[in-house]
């Protein structure tokens, strides 16, 4: 009985709603939130957010990284609804952009599920993720994403087409839920505000892969649990730091007075 009671406390505890914000990404978070971008990918800052807002694109200032960036802001979070039929109505495809390999790399489901797994989708049909010259985001990657002052993770899972006037800042519908609870989000109501941060890191070291997640998961808290030392190990990595912990960090200037905090501007891809 008292094993019982342990593993479903620790259970219960790997999957929690939300984690705490590594000083670094809130050092990061808070520079590059009012900061603007310096350098986009493919030059395209005038990529359209969903709500009939231009001026926003891929960041390339942060190597190892890309970020989605606006004029003076960062990304909201509209609703994906691909892979899962509880979304509302809203934009539904039963297909998600990488089935292929879920069905061909032994991860044992066909396709991603909105409703299940927390995604993110980057790239647009003018301006696709996977041709950085510093590595690119590959597919099913792990993202960490600031959210409502909380951190949460989720992976690159899907894209969007080329009928979409190159949307950017749009999310699975259970990483909107869990982001924003209290907002009802689905496929019709997204979140306005524009202060997420999707921050996808470069490179194969940022795929979990078939064993390094639990993609079979009817839980989205469970599935997000799965890639967080992943995540916590890609922002270590490309931000300095390792420990979750409290949020008052201020942005550190740059040393070199070229940029507005570490970390930012210090290269391109």
């Amino acid at each position: 009985m008292l094993f019982t009671s342990l593993l479903s406390l620790s259970l219960a505890a790997s999957a929690v709603s939300a984690y705490s914000i590594p000083p670094a990404l809130q050092t990061f978070y808070n520079g590059v939130k009012n900061g603007g971008c310096k350098s986009y990918l493919k030059n395209r800052s005038n990529l359209n957010d969903g709500q009939g807002h231009s001026g926003f694109g891929f960041c390339t200032d942060t190597p190892g990284a890309l970020y989605v960036s606006g004029p003076g802001e960062l990304a909201d979070m509209d609703i994906d609804c691909d892979g899962a039929r509880n979304c509302g109505s809203g934009d539904f495809q039963p297909q998600t952009s990488f089935d292929d390999i879920l069905q061909s790399k032994g991860y044992g489901i066909n396709n991603l599920d909105a409703s299940k797994h927390t995604f993110v989708v980057l790239g647009t049909c003018d301006v696709p993720v996977d041709r950085i010259s510093g590595g690119p985001i590959e597919p099913l990657s792990v993202i960490a994403i600031v959210c409502n002052n909380q951190l949460h993770y989720g992976v690159y899972g899907d894209t969007n087409g080329c009928d979409d006037n190159n949307f950017t800042g749009e999310a699975s519908l259970s990483l909107g839920q869990i982001c924003f609870p209290n907002e009802g989000l689905n496929g019709d109501n997204g979140h306005t505000g524009h202060d997420v941060l999707y921050l996808a890191f470069t490179g194969t070291e940022a795929v979990p892969g078939p064993n390094g997640a639990n993609w079979k998961t009817s839980d989205p808290k469970v599935f997000e649990a799965s890639i967080k030392a992943l995540g916590d190990k890609m922002i270590a990595k490309v931000l300095g730091g390792s420990t979750p912990g409290p949020t008052t960090t201020s942005p550190t200037p740059s040393p070199t007075g070229s940029c507005s905090w570490t970390g930012h501007c210090s290269g391109e891809f």
